[in-house]
């Protein structure tokens, strides 16, 4: 489907490709089978000419023969007029039988059927029409042919055939010749054969003299006054070699059809011909190309419609599917580059056109990057939907208040960016002032009056940056410094970027610290009410060369947005599991231990199974682990963690909320999730015992956690009163300063041996 989306028209091109060729493919097959057809039909009615003459002249030959042996017994039979006379009528039976001569070996006529006045009659020695036939009459066996020619006596174009009467002693007695009218001979086989005139029929003589020729239309007897001509014969020869690799003499001794295409003076001929041994004779019938081709025409031109008909109707689908396809994909484009939620421009909208902004020839702009303030309060207080609406209100504000050239984004959240042709510094001030003027005015949402501020950095360029990404990083560090203030405006300057570029040398020196082994693992005890040790938490630590101790607060983050986490992660779990194991060895005891688990290395695909499997190869208890997770993720993907976390609690892996209380967590939340444990925020301890309402936070903390039967965890003590206030509200365990710092493993066993173990 992807394919067909993609590639339409291709496909389309294609299919018509296709269809072409099988069109040509059936053209040719039907040209092939129509000359096929031709070719059989002309050899059929070949056939048929070629028996049916050898058929009438054989029978010639026996009537030949038995008047010839007639007058050889009986010398006087010419003078019986009785005889002459059943002679003639029955030659009436044989209308193309002009006359029976009888001619002596001198060449003289002797007499003539229907009596014929034979005094002034040529001598067929001395006539050259004649005397090469009858010289081979005089040594045949058999009748001989003579050569077609227009006998004057009769005022017509004769055939005459003729037979040797011989002597016991085989000398010529007489020759007996017969005048065949040439129309009523090879004339009358043809015609009644081809009766459609389809074919050009010729028949040859050995010595190249035409017998017959008819194209089926008036008569031209032209050919038979001179013999074939020699340019004729040899390219006929040629084309028989080209068609059957052989000679035409080859064929002389067949009495098959035999069939070539001939071309000659710019017109083509489909030719098939057959030998007659016996009389000598070679019969042909031709067919014009052009008639062939004509009859493919016709053919073709339906085929041809046919094609057209099924072309037009795949391409009028096509079309269908085009246009249509065309306007989902226009609909799925706006969808593509525009938000939905305000309908206006969108980052992809964005990455995909910047170069209409940046290029080589571009002028000067700025970028505009406004993010509201406190709008998060918005959403947790009222709800999302509301603060949709808001947003929705605020887009139709900034699209009222922008330039009308200039190209107005939502680039996530309650982030939008705006680029114009402004690059001024003061105009691009005072846009800005406006933009903050026209969202931070009040919005009337279900009878509710809410107001929201507003914080804009600005970026320009090619001043600030030369692509997208270096404008848009100039520009939220500008309006980054405006959140500091909330509701102001600021243009971007290169001392702003010194914050930015210790994170960007976080981020570089951080993909090298686990190899040059700068990172390693602390762990601070935590201890129950009555002082007992209970476990510890493994927290990470990162001494720099270059940049000396940074703090996790500073480098998780970044490992986070630069997708190093999970290796990150990987060293922390492999390395608290490697140190805990060993200390554990080393005293003979088990101990809880809580690890920091990143958002964003918790939702990685296989995290659960990669835990439950370094769990099993380091054998360690999943009863004595707990996985402390930060409240806002809880809250923000539940339905993607429930089903991890599910996983984790099967096997024996006991959970853990950090930083309980900063975030909005529901109780029905809270009842729904696996939780084993409540992690009251360090904040909340450091300002209970100087305010009130951050001590009955922490009291509620713990209140919760009972309800829900859940240990409750204090971080951060630091002073007995802190411990007592906490142990009086009924926390279970404490963590912080006034128990222990942070420690490696080597000072964790000496810790947990003198704590446990107290020299007595």
């Amino acid at each position: 489907m992807a394919l067909l989306k993609k590639n339409l028209w291709s496909i389309f091109y294609i299919l018509t490709a296709c269809l072409t060729l099988y069109f040509a493919y059936v053209s040719y097959a039907q040209w092939q089978r129509l000359f096929s057809n031709a070719q059989n039909s002309q050899e059929n009615t070949l056939r048929l000419i070629a028996n049916s003459t050898q058929a009438l002249y054989r029978t010639n030959e026996i009537m030949l023969d038995i008047l010839g042996h007639r007058f050889l017994e009986d010398a006087s039979y010419q003078d019986n007029q009785s005889a002459m006379a059943i002679l003639d009528a029955a030659l009436e039976g044989s209308p193309a039988i002009i006359s029976i001569a009888l001619v002596d070996p001198q060449g003289n006529m002797l007499f003539a059927t229907n009596n014929l006045d034979v005094s002034n009659f040529p001598n067929l020695l001395e006539q050259p029409q004649s005397r090469e036939s009858f010289i081979e009459v005089m040594n045949s066996e058999t009748m001989v042919f003579g050569r077609t020619y227009f006998f004057e006596p009769f005022q017509d174009w004769i055939v005459p055939i003729r037979k040797a009467i011989r002597n016991p002693d085989g000398s010529v007695y007489r020759v007996i010749t017969a005048a065949l009218r040439l129309e009523d001979s090879f004339g009358h086989i043809v015609k009644n054969i081809d009766q459609e005139n389809r074919y050009l029929s010729l028949i040859v003589r050995e010595d190249m003299h035409v017998q017959y020729a008819s194209n089926g239309k008036e008569r031209d007897y032209a050919p038979y006054q001179k013999l074939l001509p020699s340019s004729k014969q040899e390219a006929m020869n040629k084309a028989v070699e080209k068609a059957h690799d052989k000679t035409v003499n080859d064929f002389s001794g067949l009495d098959q059809p035999t069939t070539f295409v001939y071309t000659a003076e710019n017109t083509s001929h489909l030719i098939s011909f057959q030998n007659n041994t016996v009389y000598k004779l070679r019969f042909m019938l031709m067919t014009s190309m052009e008639v062939l081709k004509k009859d493919f025409t016709k053919i073709l031109a339906t085929y041809f419609l046919i094609f057209l008909s099924i072309i037009g109707v795949l391409y009028a689908l096509f079309r269908i599917i085009a246009t249509a396809e065309a306007k989902r994909n226009s609909d799925l484009l706006h969808q593509a580059t525009h938000d939905q939620l305000t309908g206006l421009l969108n980052r992809s909208y964005l990455k995909n056109n910047v170069d209409h902004w940046i290029h080589p020839q571009a002028s000067p702009f700025g970028l505009l990057y406004l993010d509201l303030d406190n709008f998060k309060n918005i959403n947790d207080s009222f709800g999302h939907h509301l603060g949709d609406t808001l947003l929705q209100k605020l887009a139709q504000r900034l699209r009222t208040a922008s330039p009308k050239e200039a190209a107005l984004l939502r680039h996530g959240g309650d982030e939008f960016i705006l680029l114009c042709s402004i690059h001024e510094d003061s105009e691009l001030v005072d846009l800005a002032k406006k933009l903050i003027e026209t969202a931070s005015k009040p919005y009337l949402i279900n009878s509710m009056r809410l107001n929201v501020g507003a914080s804009v950095g600005i970026a320009k360029y090619p001043e600030h940056g030369e692509s997208i990404d270096d404008l848009l990083r100039a520009a939220d560090i500008a309006m980054y410094e405006s959140k500091r203030l909330k509701n102001s405006v600021h243009l971007f300057k290169d001392t702003m970027q010194e914050r930015y570029l210790r994170n960007v040398n976080i981020e570089q020196a951080l993909r090298s610290a686990i190899e040059n082994h700068e990172l390693y693992m602390v762990y601070q005890p935590q201890i129950t009410a009555d002082g007992t040790f209970y476990g510890v938490e493994a927290l990470i630590r990162w001494n720099s060369p270059s940049l000396g101790n940074v703090p996790p607060d500073a480098f998780i983050p970044i490992a986070e947005a630069s997708g190093q986490m999970p290796s990150l992660g990987r060293y922390i779990i492999e390395t608290t599991f490697a140190d805990i194991k060993q200390v554990q060895h080393s005293l003979g005891i088990t101990f809880s231990t809580s690890i920091n688990i990143s958002a964003r290395q918790l939702l990685e695909p296989d995290f659960a199974t990669c835990f439950i499997e370094k769990m099993h190869q380091k054998d360690i208890k999943g009863i004595w682990l707990t996985l402390e997770i930060t409240e806002s993720l809880l809250i923000e993907d539940t339905p993607s963690i429930l089903p991890l976390l599910n996983a984790l609690k099967n096997n024996g892996v006991q959970l853990s909320m950090d930083d309980f209380g900063t975030g909005y967590s529901s109780l029905s939340m809270l009842r729904m999730l696996p939780i084993d444990e409540l992690k009251i925020d360090k904040s909340f301890i450091d300002a209970a015992l100087t305010n009130k309402d951050a001590q009955q936070m922490a009291q509620s903390i713990v209140t919760i956690g009972k309800n829900l039967e859940m240990d409750v965890v204090a971080e951060g003590i630091e002073t007995k009163e802190q411990l007592e206030m906490l142990t009086r509200f009924g926390c279970d365990r404490f963590q912080g300063y006034y128990f222990a710092r942070p420690m490696d493993k080597e000072a964790l066993a000496h810790f947990v041996k003198d704590t446990l173990f107290p020299l007595t």
